[in-house]
């Protein structure tokens, strides 16, 4: 597990066999605390795996969004940075982003894979899916922090949001990030039956929203990473029509890569990070996704 170094200067003899004994009175239940936090962050890292994997099965079934999860949690992460937050609350927002539609399965698939609008009926049970992810999270003590990222990302600045109807600044500020990323990842992305806006259009939305639908000052923070360039890569069309760029497997979102990508070389898509070979046929590029290997 490690090393105890114990050292004097310029004493010689210092230490007699009662100091050693200490020591490995010590070193025994240090050794025996280390294996304990490591036991608890293997533990914690499985739940958050196991959680990852039902978020993006939950993903699958509504074929419409895939991708989607994977874009907000960039744009999310990209507005946390322009806030000023820190590591650790960025890696919560990675996290938080990742689960907050996890409560989607409590809904149906007829109602997720929809392409029209919902009836009443249909509405009213996809408006349980915040409240169900917030259980889910609140069932594992060290997640509770990602609660208001699914519970709180649908209620509005104005108070007519869901599912409690909260305004202003009462709604969490982290349910309110997930808010402003998940509209305009909804707004730009293509589905099946329209194509996604140009994001010039889509942030236009978004100020027509402030004070409405969305915080006026997260708005501006997400208007500001745009300008810096910090957005373009996360949107899922931003390279389609360049020559060699691939639809990534998982996440739908298009990667460019250059010239000294060969067929079967593997790059990671920068949305979703995962691995992506590229497979050449004919003149035509595309990616599967890489097995992952152990490390």
């Amino acid at each position: 597990l490690g090393v105890i170094y114990v050292d004097t200067r310029g004493t010689a003899n210092a230490f007699n066999d009662s100091d050693l004994e200490m020591l490995v009175a010590l070193a025994a239940p240090a050794a025996t605390a280390i294996k304990n936090a490591q036991y608890v962050k293997m533990v914690e890292q499985a739940y958050e795996d196991t959680l990852i994997a039902l978020a993006s099965a939950i993903e699958l079934r509504d074929h419409y969004t895939v991708g989607h999860t994977w874009r907000v949690t960039n744009f999310a992460v990209e507005i946390a940075r322009e806030l000023g937050w820190d590591d650790k609350k960025l890696n919560e927002v990675q996290m938080g982003g990742v689960l907050h539609d996890v409560g989607k399965i409590a809904v149906d698939n007829a109602i997720l894979g929809k392409p029209g609008n919902l009836t009443e009926e249909e509405f009213a049970q996809m408006k349980v899916h915040p409240g169900r992810g917030a259980d889910l999270l609140r069932d594992i003590k060290f997640l509770h922090p990602l609660v208001p990222y699914c519970l709180c990302h649908h209620e509005r600045w104005d108070g007519t949001g869901y599912p409690a109807g909260l305004k202003g600044e009462d709604i969490p500020i982290e349910g309110r990030v997930i808010s402003v990323a998940d509209a305009f990842d909804a707004m730009t992305s293509t589905r099946p039956y329209r194509k996604g806006m140009e994001p010039e259009i889509a942030l236009e939305r978004l100020r027509e929203g402030k004070g409405k639908q969305f915080d006026p000052d997260l708005v501006d923070v997400l208007e500001r990473c745009y300008e810096q360039g910090r957005i373009d890569r996360i949107l899922q069309d931003y390279y389609k029509n360049e020559a060699r760029s691939i639809a990534c497997p998982f996440c739908s979102t298009f990667i460019r890569f250059d010239d000294t990508v060969a067929d079967g070389s593997e790059i990671q898509c920068s949305v979703c990070r995962r691995d992506v070979r590229i497979v050449k046929k004919e003149e035509t590029y595309f990616g599967v996704l890489a097995p992952k290997t152990e490390a």
